[in-house]
């Protein structure tokens, strides 16, 4: 895969630009009936579909250097507010319409396959660390628990002010989320990371982060959180954070 264009990463800020007003075009055309499928994204992209031989993508494990380094193309623009969608509608545009020359070849992937590629690579690209393991079994699928965990972090605004790579969110008032696994084991050593993420969520003071000030976190998630969710919450951060 060579999204854009046959140079390498020199240049990709001003062409990426440049395909934004077809990404929108694409976005509305209702390509895909089915929602993408993030693990068959990734087998893709690592496997038979043969993205990762050219191309630079940190949290697939790719060092390709024939094609452009997808994090680099996308990153920047990403944290400074680009969406998902938008930049899987890029990324659409370019398997499905290789340009003349290049060197990526046509039809690597197609139809809901590309959806997948498409959406895997949006959700990746600029955004250090793992995926959830369920992405390496075929047709995995997120945990109920899992998924009741990101919808309590995502309706509950926590990306408004943490990075968290899984949920796609750059807040930067608070400490990045996914290293919470090495926090756990600086502020609470010897202790089960839960017990930290817990007491971090209901009193958010009780250990800070270097760098960060108290006061900025509300402090009434444990009144405000159902226990089923703050324990899916909880969950869900310690399966993301490393």
């Amino acid at each position: 895969m060579r999204p854009l264009g046959t140079t390498k990463t020199k240049g990709l800020p001003r062409r990426l630009a440049a395909v934004l007003g077809t990404a929108s075009a694409l976005l509305g055309a209702g390509c895909g009936e089915e929602p993408p499928d993030l693990a068959n994204g990734k087998r893709l992209y690592t496997g038979e579909g043969r993205c990762a031989q050219c191309h630079v993508l940190e949290r697939a494990g790719s060092a390709g250097n024939l094609g452009p380094n997808l994090d680099e193309a996308f990153g920047p623009a990403i944290r400074q507010g680009l969406g998902q969608s938008t930049v899987a509608g890029v990324v659409r545009q370019q398997i499905e319409n290789v340009r003349r020359g290049s060197a990526m070849p046509a039809d690597l992937v197609t139809g809901q396959d590309a959806e997948d590629v498409a959406a895997y690579v949006a959700q990746a690209a600029g955004r250090p660390g793992e995926d959830p393991a369920y992405f390496e079994e075929p047709g995995g699928q997120p945990d109920p628990e899992g998924q009741l965990g990101k919808r309590v972090f995502v309706e509950s605004g926590c990306g408004n002010c943490h990075v968290l790579a899984d949920a796609g969110s750059l807040g930067n008032a608070g400490p990045s989320l996914n290293t919470l696994g090495p926090a756990a084991r600086t502020y609470r050593p010897g202790r089960p990371p839960e017990d930290y993420i817990r007491e971090s969520i209901v009193d958010p003071d009780a250990y800070l982060v270097k760098g960060f000030r108290k006061g900025v976190m509300p402090r009434d998630y444990g009144r405000r959180l159902s226990k089923p969710e703050l324990d899916a919450l909880v969950s869900y951060l310690k399966a993301q954070g490393g």
